[in-house]
């Protein structure tokens, strides 16, 4: 479509990159009264600082909160949710000398814009400050004994406060309120681990409240979301109110969609440039792959000293063991989960990386070394004649001893393999080659081009980029190309993101607000809370995965009232191109429900551990934790755990729980230069694997590092400067088995399941690609303990007879049913509050547990997030705009923006657009 440019920066003889442009109008607000309860001497430090009166759904929730009522509030960006809480709470510790408050955030950006919001006001004796990874021990012991107004995160609430909770009496003793940020970003596993730390919390304060005194008013800060009150509820236990009704004034928003050019298809990789070569708009295909939230399994065999919680094992639990090549039951087993092995730890998310392909199955080699990563790395050219695996295996009969190859695209990439084990047949990527490359112009590119034109015309503006890796090459293309143009305007861009120190972080966030930088490229680091005062525009970097990031990150620009411009530039996706086609789905339709399951076995149980290492557990406790607590703690104590005494249940180990709430366990990796010593940053463990593995390309701050070696041991990660003139690219192998069935739904030809499954992957190998051709270098090995990932899965089979009469050709079943895969991973975020990073999927024409052409998308966290179980109540619509995509595809073979994935371990090979329009017409017809 043709349409009005809406500011000045954007290209205008690029119009046809501008798919859709809504114009959000301005809004008036509306003013109330001061609180009668308010002290005069806050009311005037808000006045000093700008507040004449509160907007009404600050009055309003401020009110409830001042009467004890737990509140949510859940307006848009900029909407003042701060003054919300910070009014009872501050007025609480005005009136009381020994009353405290706990702010908790998701980020220590936010808590630092926090501190530095409340030290803006100066009141007296409040004494706020941050407790998190970067206080020093002698601030925290500050911070312990005299700190009123505390601001921490959820990870440093459970590994320091409440273990230590003895030595916080004062502070708990006179704690009155416990504000929660940002708490529509708490979902999935993550966010389930975080309402049990919220539910320990509630536990230990009641042991320190003097009796007679209420206890702690919770009060929580959200962006739009559906069901705020619900989700509230979930999170704290606790019944809660919702304030919904947004009263702060709104400047314009102007947002546009923009799709990249499509690119001629060059012959061979010399018509490519090395920019787009070096820029899919997936970053696994980066020198260094992207950061996402992937399976935190457990990790065979442990490295780590501290003691891990498994899983119980309860009554009922049905179990195929991994390479049995029994079927799975085919009746429904309602509430069956998954027992856990002896060797698999409970554990949390982990923010991980991708993986794009993987080697050859039979090069693992044996046993995996938990302690370091080594390598051995093979020419291209010697092992190219293993590249021409039979395209059809997918769907080759199991025999003695192997199975069939599974075309799969998982959280981490990669190829997996059916039940079974790996079969010897599968394909060697070592010559195979660079995986799809993208048809339309990358989006990083396309986002670097456009923030260089936005600070050539002097527009502020943040950039929001999907991963660490791409925030780092959108700010080194932009100053690059502002070099160019204006000598030294390069240097007002820079990068923001995690894993800087933080002195780095801050001087970012000064930088930016004070107008030294006039466009940052950032991660979601800066998506939440902190007050961006000045921006003119934002970039987003194809779309945040849910409709709230993608409101929240639109409103880090135009705060304050002014007018503002967001640009959506899609990436080469399936659920991009739908988006930028279908702006119905995106404007004026309701926000998502926050999904979390505090139930989930692998959550449950290593929490109740957490609670019990920190005060013996009671019958009085157990309603805290949901109606399945007390059969969690049998398990846990038939395991030996915990132990059980009439006083109630105790922890039996000298060591707390190991649990992370973030990762797979153990503390970060640092990332430091091993000729200086210089810690450059942190990665997490989970990460590692995929990040910075023995060989890997490191990018900080522009600067490229090649990692000598990985020490999982010594949680270290030694590398040097270099620049290369090749990439990274890790592999993995992984098998999948059918443990339980769920829930079943049989129509005619297709089956649609839910259940239990187990995933086994292991990171073996990584390529090495010249950047300016894509050639394949070699591959070379790596020596790394397998992952083990017990999860839920959503997946449907289609009898053979069916295809048969639907006209596809058994040949083609593999590449049909692995086009339909990619595309319905893609669009799964869609009708779930995920990305595409939080969920795997495998396709093969035989699956050994199903005996069937199958199709599998499973949630790639321990126990599930609820994203599988949301794809089988809304199958419908989730496949419906699978097809529509598809279908309404220009490209004749199939493209990154329908069937092609570039996370796909098996080169996007073989895929067939056609039928894959097919079968999923056949399976939506039929459900």
């Amino acid at each position: 479509m043709t349409a009005v440019l809406p500011h000045s920066f954007l290209p205008s003889h690029r119009a046809e990159s501008l798919t859709h442009v809504e114009h959000v109008p301005p809004r008036a607000g509306s003013t109330a009264a001061w609180p009668s309860w308010a002290p005069p001497s806050l009311r005037t430090a808000f006045e000093a600082r700008g507040v004449a009166l509160p907007w009404t759904h600050q009055a309003a929730a401020a009110d409830l909160a001042w009467s004890g009522t737990h509140t949510v509030v859940a307006t848009g960006t900029g909407s003042g949710k701060s003054l919300a809480y910070q009014l009872p709470a501050l007025s609480a510790l005005l009136r009381d000398a020994k009353a405290t408050m706990l702010y908790i955030s998701p980020t220590k950006a936010l808590a630092a814009d926090q501190l530095r919001s409340l030290q803006a006001l100066d009141l007296p004796d409040t004494r706020p400050a941050t407790f998190d990874g970067d206080t020093s021990r002698e601030e925290r012991d500050w911070v312990r004994q005299h700190a009123r107004v505390v601001l921490t995160n959820p990870d440093m609430l459970h590994h320091g406060i409440l273990p230590n909770h003895a030595s916080w009496t004062r502070f708990l003793r006179g704690l009155r309120f416990v504000v929660v940020d940002e708490c529509h970003t708490y979902r999935g596993v993550f966010g389930s681990h975080v309402a049990h730390v919220l539910r320990r919390l509630r536990r230990v304060t009641a042991r320190y409240t003097p009796r007679g005194l209420p206890s702690p008013c919770f009060v929580l800060a959200s962006a739009t979301s559906g069901d705020p009150r619900s989700s509230g509820s979930r999170l704290t236990g606790l019944p809660m109110t919702a304030v919904t009704t947004d009263a702060s004034p709104r400047g314009g928003v102007t947002f546009a969609l923009w799709e990249p050019p499509l690119l001629p298809p060059p012959p061979d990789f010399s018509g490519i440039g090395e920019a787009e070569l070096l820029l899919p708009d997936d970053p696994t295909l980066m020198t260094t792959v992207a950061e996402r939230t992937t399976p935190a399994v457990a990790t065979r065999p442990s490295a780590t000293p501290h003691t891990s919680i498994p899983a119980p094992t309860t009554a009922g639990d049905s179990t195929t063991a991994r390479g049995s090549t029994t079927a799975a039951t085919p009746t429904t087993t309602a509430g069956s989960t998954p027992a856990a092995s002896p060797t698999t730890s409970a554990q949390s998310p982990t923010t991980a990386l991708s993986l794009s392909t993987t080697a050859d199955a039979k090069a693992t080699g044996g046993s995996a070394n938990a302690h370091s990563s080594t390598t051995a790395c093979a020419s291209a050219s010697t092992r190219g004649s293993t590249t021409g695996a039979n395209p059809t295996a997918a769907h080759s009969s199991t025999t003695a001893g192997a199975s069939a190859t599974a075309r799969r695209s998982t959280p981490t990439g990669g190829v997996a393999t059916a039940a079974g084990g790996v079969a010897g047949a599968a394909r060697d990527f070592a010559g195979a080659g660079r995986d799809a490359e993208p048809v339309r112009r990358s989006a990083l590119r396309e986002t670097a081009d456009l923030l260089t034109e936005a600070v050539i015309a002097g527009v502020r503006t943040l950039a929001f980029v999907r991963s660490r890796k791409g925030a780092e090459v959108v700010a080194s293309m932009a100053r690059r190309s502002l070099d160019q143009a204006v000598p030294g305007l390069g240097d007002r861009v820079a990068a923001y993101r995690a894993g800087y120190l933080r002195e780095e972080r801050r001087a970012l966030e000064r930088d930016l607000m004070d107008g030294t930088l006039l466009g940052l490229a950032s991660t979601n680091a800066l998506e939440l809370g902190v007050d961006l005062v000045g921006l003119d525009a934002v970039l987003i970097s194809g779309y945040p995965g849910t409709l709230a990031s993608l409101w929240q990150q639109a409103g880090r620009a135009g705060r304050a009232g002014r007018d503002a411009l967001c640009v959506l530039v899609a990436r080469d996706d399936p659920l991009d191109t739908y988006l930028v086609h279908h702006p119905e789905a995106l404007f004026g339709k309701p926000v998502e429900a926050t999904v979390l399951d505090p139930g989930n076995p692998h959550v449950l149980a290593p929490q109740l551990c957490c609670a019990a290492a920190e005060l013996p557990l009671t019958p009085a406790d157990l309603p805290l934790f949901g109606p399945t607590a007390e059969a969690t703690l049998d398990a846990l104590v038939a395991s030996g755990i915990l132990r059980k005494r009439p006083s109630g249940w105790y922890w039996t180990e000298r060591h707390r729980p190991d649990v992370d709430l973030r990762g797979a366990g153990g503390g970060p990796i640092a990332v430091v230069e091993e000729a200086t010593g210089r810690l450059l940053g942190t990665v997490d463990t989970g990460s590692a694997h995929h990040q910075v593995h023995t060989g890997a390309v490191h990018l900080h701050q522009g600067i490229s590092y090649v990692v000598d070696k990985l020490d999982l041991a010594d949680s270290v990660a030694l590398v040097h400067a270099e620049e290369p003139d090749w990439s990274t690219h890790p592999r993995d192998v992984t098998s999948l088995t059918v443990l339980s069935v769920r829930q079943t739904r049989t129509a005619g030809p297709v089956t649609l399941s839910l259940g239990e499954v187990e995933v086994t992957s292991q990171v073996v190998s990584y390529q090495r690609r010249r950047i300016t051709s894509g050639e394949v270098i070699d591959t070379c090995q790596l020596d790394l303990p397998e992952r083990i990932l017990k999860t839920v899965a959503v997946w449907w089979t289609v009898s053979p007879e069916a295809l048969d009469e639907a006209g596809i050709a058994e040949v083609d079943w593999p590449g049909a049913l692995h086009a339909a895969e990619h595309a319905s991973i893609g669009l799964l975020p869609l009708v779930a509050t995920c990305d595409r990073w939080d969920i795997g999927g495998l396709s093969t024409a035989l699956h050994t547990d199903t005996g069937l052409p199958t199709v599998f998308v499973y949630d790639g966290h321990p126990g599930g997030a609820g994203f599988a179980e949301r794809a089988f109540d809304v199958a419908t619509d989730w496949l419906g705009a699978t097809r529509a995509v598809v279908a309404e595809c220009r490209c004749e073979q199939g493209c990154p923006s329908c069937v092609q994935s570039p996370k796909c371990g098996n080169g996007n090979n073989p895929l067939n657009k056609h039928d894959a329009v097919q079968v999923l017409s056949l399976v939506l017809a039929s459900l």
